[in-house]
């Protein structure tokens, strides 16, 4: 069960995010030509980190890519997610979790073509058990704005 506190956090975390992106909705899939704006980006894994945390709280570890899916679903998350988590084309969603379920990782990018240099310098964003969002982009790119 959450504690009092740690679900006080998350519903602060979730109305902060709804707060400062409030046009931010779900969207439909989207196609391979389509770019995800940088703020949904941010939101997408800031909802997912949020949920690592409250599925740990639950179950004692961090959960991998279908445990938390489904732990998104059945808490209602799932459609509080402004990207298609299931299919969030153009882009890759990948969270690996240890076997331990000690650690995770949550990488959200922008699937590269090495025939079409325009994909190599799309944003990408990371976070892991730290809880830390990361933003970056490949080697010799412009470093991504907000």
């Amino acid at each position: 069960m959450l504690s009092s506190r740690r679900l006080l956090l998350i519903s602060l975390g979730l109305a902060a995010a709804t707060l400062l992106c409030p046009s931010l909705t779900a969207i439909p899939p989207q196609d391979a030509q389509t770019e995800i704006p940088t703020e949904k980006l941010v939101v997408t894994l800031r909802l997912l980190t949020t949920s690592e945390y409250s599925y740990r709280e639950e179950n004692g570890r961090f959960a991998n890519w279908e445990e938390l899916l489904a732990f998104l679903e059945q808490n209602g998350y799932k459609r509080k997610a402004v990207i298609d988590l299931e299919n969030p084309k153009p882009y890759e969603l990948e969270i690996t979790t240890t076997r331990d379920g000690e650690h995770y990782q949550i990488t959200l990018k922008r699937t590269s073509d090495m025939n079409d240099k325009s994909t190599w310098c799309k944003t990408a964003a990371f976070s892991d058990d730290a809880g830390v969002i990361f933003l970056g982009a490949a080697l010799d790119c412009e470093a991504p704005t907000r």
